[in-house]
């Protein structure tokens, strides 16, 4: 967390015009209405959430300790959702509605930063900013995250700088609300507290008064984390991330990038994201000297030094904790430490030396983020629609659909009357949430042989409607095995839906097989 230095930030306020106030005013309506605006269904973590929230509130903390994530989210959901109802577009409409208050945040804490040119540059980047655009249309907890952390930015700035017990009080709450909302918030904690601790050790009474009301601002907002304390631990020793596994820290990196500027389907994406990091390179080295001169301080000059220093520090705990347990990182968890890097770009951007300079930039970046933007709209992100449709319309008493991995089975449901009756390999039971508990280990010592069987006896003398991936990690070969099995048991088949590569995230395949 960075002390309040405004006087020392650059104001940039005068190279502002007209033009820089209605272009970001462009963009922010642009944004807000993104937030909103997605074709694709719901794919399985967000059928997941829905499953999970849909429970009644006195058991959704028992179903998380299967599920691997703290409750916050979850509650606000159940609570939304009887007010709104279970709709796609009804239950993406939360994280919407998170995503739009991050956006009057993301200007205050620009603006303390580089005046009101710094405050325009964060805004219009947190606006369109292709990761801000999709999580704010996922029914996911990431879009709430990035906005408790920029909340909790701006009252920790408030802190350092002065007593108030009524921000103090603020902190502690959105404290506790982000540390039950994500576990990589503990992360950005551990720096956070780390970089308070160093300020307290350097700094003078002022500084040391103002390290230490921050600190305890956060220490008892944390302890509303002490009740969930076993089912973390529970989830910690048994769920991880059994669909994929740490990789080294430059393949982090990459996903980064990618994830920060649409995905790694688009190399505008990858663009995007070095741009933006190279924005942020720039919030900390880069003083302009005239109309057309930068000069480049490599030992970091004073404004966002200290967000950059916990943002980094935030993703290498992360990193080091999942090489620990063999936990993969994906581009989400950055809503832990991304409004710190929105800071930064956007002063970065607000120190560009002249006004057709920064509107140069700001007009590459709108152009490379174009993409990712345009794909959020309008491409799916699972095919469990397009199965359960076909299904739906060809499906006779007693038929029997098996989904290969079980993880297919969130989506696909969804779509799916009440009464076909759906089985989840290698479980054997109604998929309509995932057992991630030791998943790994019992994924690879189940029989496909077994499940072969138990298909046939279920479905005798009417189809068996298979649903399958091959790519899924820890099915290496078995869901394979189940389709060998059933071809071998009734030659005649279909195939009712093909795969279609990579345009689905979360693709697949469905077989109809024929009674003999």
């Amino acid at each position: 967390m960075a002390g309040p230095r405004r006087n020392t930030a650059r104001r940039a306020d005068g190279g502002l015009a007209a033009i820089d106030v209605l272009g970001v005013a462009a963009l922010v309506v642009l944004g807000v209405v993104l937030r909103f605006v997605t074709t694709s269904p719901l794919w399985l973590d967000e059928a997941l959430s829905v499953n999970i929230a849909s429970l009644p509130l006195g058991e959704i903390g028992d179903a998380l300790r299967q599920d691997g994530h703290p409750p916050l989210y979850y509650w606000l959901l159940h609570g939304w959702m009887s007010v709104f109802g279970e709709s796609d577009v009804a239950v993406r409409a939360l994280s919407g509605v998170a995503g739009l208050l991050a956006l009057p945040l993301a200007w205050e804490a620009g603006r303390r930063r580089a005046g009101k040119a710094g405050g325009l540059c964060v805004l219009g980047l947190t606006a369109i900013t292709p990761w801000c655009v999709r999580y704010a249309t996922e029914a996911r907890m990431y879009a709430l995250v990035l906005t408790l952390v920029f909340a909790a930015w701006l009252l920790a700035d408030d802190l350092l700088g002065r007593r108030d017990r009524i921000r103090w009080v603020a902190l502690a709450v959105v404290t506790g609300g982000a540390v039950l909302s994500h576990y990589w918030v503990l992360h950005l904690g551990i720096a956070a507290v780390g970089l308070l601790a160093l300020r307290w050790w350097r700094g003078g009474e002022e500084e040391r008064a103002g390290s230490i009301r921050v600190a305890s601002a956060l220490a008892v907002g944390s302890l509303a984390f002490v009740p969930w304390l076993p089912a973390f631990f529970d989830q910690l020793s048994s769920t991880g991330t059994p669909w994929a596994s740490a990789g080294r820290p430059t393949g982090a990196l990459v996903e980064l990038m990618a994830g920060i500027g649409g995905g790694t389907k688009y190399p505008e994406a990858t663009l995007y994201g070095v741009a933006f990091l190279v924005l942020v390179a720039a919030g900390i080295t880069v003083v302009a000297r005239g109309a057309w001169e930068l000069s480049v301080d490599l030992r970091s000059v004073d404004g966002v030094r200290r967000e950059v220093v916990v943002a980094v520090v935030a993703l290498s705990v992360g990193l080091v904790a999942g090489q620990l347990g063999d936990a993969v990182f994906v581009a989400r968890y950055a809503a832990a430490f991304l409004p710190l890097l929105l800071i930064a770009a956007g002063v970065g951007l607000s120190r560009m030396p002249a006004p057709s300079v920064r509107r140069t930039v700001a007009v590459g970046l709108v152009a490379l983020a174009a993409v990712g933007l345009g794909g959020n709209v309008i491409e799916a992100r699972t095919m469990g629609e397009e199965f359960a449709g076909a299904i739906t319309a060809g499906a006779g008493p007693g038929d029997v659909v098996a989904i290969c991995p079980d993880q297919l089975g969130p989506a696909t449901l969804r779509s799916l009357p009440d009464d076909v009756d759906v089985v989840g390999l290698p479980a054997l039971d109604r998929p309509d949430r995932i057992d991630w508990r030791d998943y790994a280990e019992r994924n690879q010592a189940a029989d496909p042989a077994v499940a072969v069987q138990h298909l046939l006896d279920r479905a005798e003398g009417s189809s068996v409607w298979f649903v399958i991936n091959t790519h899924y990690r820890t099915y290496e070969g078995y869901c394979e095995a189940v389709q060998s099995g059933l071809q071998a048991a009734r030659p005649t088949s279909g195939i009712a839906v093909p795969d279609r590569g990579g345009e689905v995230f979360e693709g697949g395949t469905l077989i109809r097989f024929l009674p003999g």
